[in-house]
């Protein structure tokens, strides 16, 4: 049987073994601090995997299949990654950030639900006229 530990409150976040692993400090239930280490690839297939998590915790507690978890966009760029494609690295205001590789393909089919969203999402007199129902573009 696993044993559980219940974090009550993070308290440090780090990159250790000069990047090798990522180190994750917090409070347990008893006021204790605890620390879990985790390799680089774990580290990967965790943040790969917590944003799904959220949404289900959303639509656990909402009970709602249509809930998402939604990190609100700070900034953003673009940048040349290759021949074939760039880099978009999205960020929260509060330092959130995540990159992709999106091939050129990709950049133009987002670029034209974009433009097709901006327009028909905005009406003649630039006022939201978009409805709560999320729509895939894709």
């Amino acid at each position: 049987m696993s044993r559980i530990v219940a974090s009550t409150r993070l308290t440090t976040c780090g990159v250790v073994d000069e990047g090798r692993a990522v180190r994750l400090e917090f409070l347990d239930s008893d006021g204790q601090p605890v620390c879990v280490e985790f390799p680089f690839d774990q580290a990967e297939s965790i943040v790969m995997t917590l944003p799904r998590m959220l949404s289900q915790a959303l639509q656990q507690r909402t009970r709602d299949t249509s809930s998402r978890y939604v990190f609100p966009l700070g900034r953003w760029s673009i940048e040349s990654c290759s021949e074939s494609s760039f880099i978009a690295t999205l960020c929260t205001e509060e330092g959130f950030q995540v990159s992709f590789a999106i091939p050129f393909d990709a950049c133009r089919a987002i670029a034209q639900a974009l433009r097709h969203e901006a327009e028909s999402g905005m009406g003649q007199d630039g006022h939201d006229q978009s409805t709560q129902q999320p729509r895939l573009l894709n």
